[in-house]
């Protein structure tokens, strides 16, 4: 499973015109199952996503998808880390 860390690097002007895109990228990718929570930080500094166990290379090219990337607006950090607890109602995110 993958926490991706993202922080704003460019002036909230700038990040604000890719909001609807990088929005759009986020329902995809929850449809599809790949990202399984996403929503931004309180502080309106960037957001985190949580993202479904897969190989590297395939996030990585997932993230080459979002428009935060493309236009240079954010950073991610990647957190790659095993589940090893749940609460029930949970389990079958772990599948």
């Amino acid at each position: 499973m993958y926490l991706l860390n993202i922080s704003y690097i460019r002036k909230p002007a700038e990040v604000e015109t890719h909001i609807p895109s990088h929005g759009e990228w986020v329902k995809r990718h929850l449809a599809s199952g790949n990202i399984l929570f996403a929503g931004p930080k309180q502080s309106g500094l960037g957001g985190v996503i949580l993202a479904r166990s897969m190989p590297k290379a395939a996030l990585l090219a997932i993230l080459e998808e979002d428009s935060y990337l493309q236009h240079d607006v954010a950073e991610y950090q990647i957190i790659d880390f095993d589940i090893k607890a749940a609460r029930e109602e949970l389990q079958t995110l772990l599948a």
